[in-house]
């Protein structure tokens, strides 16, 4: 179903997951924007760039509770933050694109009053539309801003987002995806065809060329989540409204939780590590530990880890954590730890860092 069906004056994508959908893309644009001025102040950066390529009309309403779509929800962060911005709109529906124009360009204070020249809405699909836009901008390394893709039931659009990260590696991406409808899709084809071509979810959110990813926890029964990539090393978890660094111990979970369906993660929490054969090969967890088959694993790990935390990117790892410990008398996998700092290891445990 894609966002801009429109039958009659009922938006058939509006769902009772939307309200809760806007209230986190209002809080993570906010957190964006406050991280953004004041670089853009200091260094005299382009105008903050915020884009919005399935922008439906503006105002929702959903069983008589109405409220602001993410147009009007970033117009109204940016003119509070008194930042200078560049906003550009993109939805093919005639009709729609006709509401959000009205809802979008009234007045409703003296700092408030974009237009069709400061405020453009592109009445067309963001894969021609925005592409265009990108080749006419061309390369803008020093710009900042927030690129907004909400395809809601369908697929993440990561070749586009790959042409926007390539021109502007500073502006930060964000989608809101239906992770079942990814995985009906591939299940169907697995039922007709006994194989499937259809992506993963995951598939596509590492397809996109970012050096972080955040992911939230899906939410209602079509598993809607948010995904956040960027070049920005530090940046940060949002773990109050369920955002994680696909990497750390929560992220891996989620991951598992969108991709697979309950039979599969049922199967995958009940399949045993590889066993040694013969006899258990130490007698304590101590002599585990100091094992050579340990160990080469717990290299590996930290290899992987590359000098930083696989939970807060920030820490040197020093220690190795279990995501699920092996039966007994046999040996760990390495996608079965991480290498984390002490004080993420004692958060992983609910100790207290010492």
């Amino acid at each position: 179903m894609n966002k801009q069906a429109v039958t009659g004056r009922r938006d058939t994508w509006i769902s009772a997951e939307t309200e809760a959908k806007e209230a986190d893309f209002r809080g993570l644009l906010s957190m964006h924007v406050t991280m953004c001025k004041g670089i853009i102040r200091r260094q005299g950066s382009r105008p903050y760039l915020y884009a919005d390529l399935y922008a439906g009309p503006g105002h929702l309403e959903y069983h008589g509770r109405n409220f602001l779509g993410s147009p009007l929800i970033a117009q109204d962060l940016l003119t509070r933050e008194g930042i200078r911005y560049e906003s550009i709109h993109f939805d093919h529906d005639p009709e729609v694109a006709a509401r959000l124009a009205e809802a979008l360009w009234t007045p409703t204070s003296l700092l408030d009053c974009p237009d069709a020249h400061t405020a453009p809405i592109y009445n067309e699909r963001c894969e021609a539309g925005f592409s265009r836009w990108l080749d006419q901008a061309g390369s803008q390394p020093d710009r900042y801003g927030l690129i907004y893709s909400d395809p809601v039931d369908d697929e993440i659009n990561h070749e586009l987002l790959n042409k926007a990260a390539r021109l502007l590696p500073k502006v930060d991406l964000l989608s809101y995806v239906a992770a079942t409808q990814y995985k009906r899709r591939r299940g169907g084809e697995l039922k007709r065809n006994g194989a499937s071509s259809r992506p993963l979810l995951e598939e596509h959110i590492r397809a996109v060329n970012k050096r972080i990813v955040l992911v939230r926890t899906p939410r209602g029964g079509n598993q809607y989540t948010f995904i956040v990539w960027s070049n920005w090393v530090k940046f940060p978890d949002w773990q109050g409204r369920g955002f994680h660094h696909i990497d750390s111990v929560r992220g891996k979970q989620i991951l598992d939780k969108i991709n697979l369906t309950a039979q599969q993660l049922h199967e995958k929490a009940n399949t045993p590590l590889p066993l040694e054969i013969g006899p258990a090969p130490y007698r304590t967890y101590r002599e585990y530990l100091k094992h050579p088959e340990f160990l080469k694993v717990r290299a590996q790990v930290f290899h992987r880890a590359a000098g930083r935390c696989e939970r807060c990117h920030e820490w040197p790892p020093t220690e190795p954590h279990h995501l699920r410990y092996p039966p007994w008398g046999t040996f760990d996998v390495p996608e079965n730890m991480i290498a984390v700092c002490h004080p993420c290891h004692c958060d992983i445990h609910g100790k207290k860092y010492r």
